[in-house]
């Protein structure tokens, strides 16, 4: 048993090293998933329960505010969290990050009016920032043998929270309506009366507040610094640090220009009786500052009377900094980008962000259309349950599959082949409607589940594979902005998505569309996904081949 367990471990490149890590980020991500996906069974209900005088219409468009502004947090803040991890670490930055999501969700559980949920929901998404750091982590602390499994399990992570999240916060949500409970304690009947929808809210800020926990007792530093390095490279190979030694500058001054006699190579560096001077004047400066102060007279020192042209100074000072902080910022963002590989991957990992988040809003769509119009007549239980199936079933293909076709094959070829999976299973998708015509619906069942089944992992595999992707094209120091930069791209993509989906299939079953038949009939949103999935192949078909290993 044994010997197996291990065989197998070796087979996926998996080693025991990185298992502390891997529980630590699939708990992290899971509160990430658990977060984004809790909020949609009772999206409509909140909505309503706090504009109770809207019509049905405008209920739907407000609770999209409430969808919407959670993304646009993310994109906002994805970027910038990707920076600090990149300065500050791997380890702190995720915690705060976890520990922030839980403060934003607790705010969440006591919400007393509409324009309080969307702002804490925009502060949630503004405050996720494990998506960025989590893909950086994954990618330092492997190996080219086990980053696929490490990728392939965040995608496992993912679907799991996107069961639970819904389930849970269907079943906690307004319980007194719900169960039509009679309470008792008058204290909590009047708590859950004022905030119905609390429950799943604290449910979410305890998930968060466990993966914070995870973030901080189990995740290890995965960041190494340049001191480190430094410190690394003079127990492995002597003779090389003491040449780079030998070239490093002493003080900040280039040893090679003091050599040369170059004026005012050594003026600007003090001496060691100059600083004991300056110290002593120092401290007898701030004794006398003390003195005026203890004396009742704060004000009487000469070192607090700025005058209006000082303050003006400082200002500009402060100013010129953080425009000089900018323009760091965005030459770095231009560095990024610069190259062609990267701009290859970010081109599929954007289109590949617009069928993937389409493809779930068509499926829900088109489940629920009438036989007349081509759909499959589902009621709001059975895709429900559809999707719940989906999801548990899809778990072990997406942990083991593309690990081991990415051994047997390549990262990009597995890439590849689920791309093309998907956009052929697509388009025959559809013509599951016919068998719903004629009343066969055990076939229908079987068929939809297997199609989803194939579909879901085939996204699965294809995000995993472009996190790789995007991962292996820079070095470690810069995996924090170029994830966060994905991130923020990718998700401008996503949040158009759903509209773009909802517009395109309502304009394929107008009267128009229907009566012109195929291809843009109700086949039509089917034919545009396919498409995409298409134009992303081409894409990746010119990415060079090692953007399958980490880069040195």
């Amino acid at each position: 048993m044994a010997v197996s367990l291990r065989s197998r471990r070796a087979r996926l490149g998996v080693d025991r090293r990185f298992v502390k890590i891997y529980i630590a980020t699939f708990i992290g991500y899971m509160s990430n998933g658990y977060s984004v996906t809790m909020v949609y069974p009772f999206l409509s209900a909140t909505t309503k329960f706090f504009l109770p005088d809207t019509d049905t219409a405008s209920i739907n468009t407000y609770a999209g505010f409430i969808v919407a502004a959670f993304f646009a947090g993310r994109i906002l803040g994805s970027y910038i969290w990707g920076a600090l991890a990149d300065h500050f670490g791997r380890k702190p930055v995720i915690a705060v990050s976890i520990s922030l999501m839980a403060a934003c969700t607790l705010a969440l559980a006591f919400s007393v009016n509409y324009e309080m949920v969307v702002v804490f929901r925009a502060l949630l998404g503004l405050s996720n920032g494990v998506l960025v750091v989590i893909r950086a982590v994954i990618s330092e602390s492997s190996t080219d043998a086990n980053q696929t499994f490490g990728f392939s399990m965040l995608t496992c992570s993912w679907l799991l929270s996107a069961v639970a999240g819904p389930l849970l916060s269907g079943l906690t949500a307004d319980p007194i309506t719900q169960y039509n409970l009679t309470l008792s304690d008058g204290a909590v009947k009047s708590f859950l009366t004022r905030f119905p929808y609390s429950p799943p809210y604290l449910l979410n800020s305890l998930v968060c507040a466990v993966g914070a926990a995870a973030m901080i007792f189990l995740l290890p530093e995965t960041l190494v610094k340049k001191s480190k390095q430094k410190q690394v490279l003079s127990i492995v190979d002597p003779g090389l640090h003491s040449q780079m030694q030998e070239l490093t500058p002493v003080n900040g001054v280039d040893e090679s220009s003091i050599a040369n006699g170059a004026p005012n190579a050594t003026d600007n560096v003090p001496s060691q009786e100059e600083h004991s001077v300056k110290d002593e004047e120092d401290s007898g400066d701030q004794s006398h500052l003390m003195a005026e102060t203890t004396n009742g007279h704060p004000h009487a020192s000469n070192h607090f009377q700025w005058d209006s042209e000082t303050c003006v100074t400082k200002m500009k000072s402060v100013v010129a900094r953080a425009a000089a902080d900018v323009r760091l910022w965005l030459a770095d963002m231009k560095s990024l980008l610069w190259s062609r590989t990267v701009l290859m991957i970010f081109s599929a990992h954007c289109i590949f962000a617009v069928f993937d988040t389409g493809s779930d809003s068509l499926f829900a769509l088109w489940c629920a259309t009438p036989l007349s119009l081509g759909g499959l007549d589902f009621k709001v239980n059975e895709i429900g349950i559809t999707s719940t199936v989906i999801s548990a079933i899809s778990c072990p293909f997406n942990l083991f599959l593309y690990p081991l076709l990415a051994k047997r094959f390549s990262s990009l070829h597995a890439h590849q082949l689920f791309a093309v999976v998907f956009l052929v299973l697509i388009l025959l998708a559809p013509n599951i409607h016919y068998l719903a015509l004629i009343g066969q619906t055990a076939a229908v069942w079987v068929l939809l589940i297997a199609c989803r089944v194939a579909l879901v992992t085939s996204t699965c595999t294809c995000f995993a594979a472009q996190c790789l992707f995007i991962c292996n094209s820079v070095s470690n120091e810069k995996l924090g902005r170029i994830n966060g930069m994905a991130v923020f791209i990718s998700d401008i993509f996503r949040s158009t998505s759903p509209a773009l989906t909802g517009v395109l299939y309502a304009a394929s079953l107008s009267q128009q569309s229907m009566s012109i038949g195929f291809p843009v009939n109700f086949y039509l949103t089917f034919i545009f996904f396919s498409g995409s999935a298409l134009a992303m192949v081409l894409i990746m078909a010119c990415s060079p081949s090692n953007i399958n290993y980490k880069k040195a």
